[in-house]
């Protein structure tokens, strides 16, 4: 009995933890209505890394290796906090819209400077 609860107890912290398998498996490219894709790049617990231009459904690509929670922050503060040194280490996705077309910039602020980085390394 002693082993049973204890097999039930490790599955449970398994399946609470997640598994060892490899970054590969949190990015997830799924089929969703073409409408939907802008508003879940500002909704989805997920990182959009890239999406295609279908006109009725478009395939979404998310990273999905942690938690990444949408906030705005006022500009004056961003630049404060930045000149400061006080974003150092902070990684954050750009998403730019014009003319119904949007790009997105995966960035890690590096001393006071913000660099460019792979989507793939967003959680790393």
């Amino acid at each position: 009995m002693k082993k049973l609860a204890a097999g039930v107890c490790l599955v449970g912290l398994c399946l609470a933890q997640g598994t060892a398998q490899g970054a590969e498996d949190c990015i997830k490219t799924m089929n969703q209505g073409a409408a939907t894709v802008a508003l879940g790049l500002y909704e989805q617990s997920c990182v959009t890394i890239t999406f295609s231009s279908g006109v009725i459904t478009r395939d979404v690509t998310y990273n999905c290796c942690g938690a990444a929670p949408t906030i705005r922050i006022n500009g004056a503060d961003w630049e404060r906090l930045r000149a400061d040194g006080k974003l150092d280490g902070f990684r954050y996705q750009v998403i730019s819209n014009s003319n119904s077309s949007y790009t997105l910039a995966f960035r890690k602020m590096v001393g006071t400077s913000p660099t460019t980085i792979a989507a793939e390394d967003f959680f790393k």
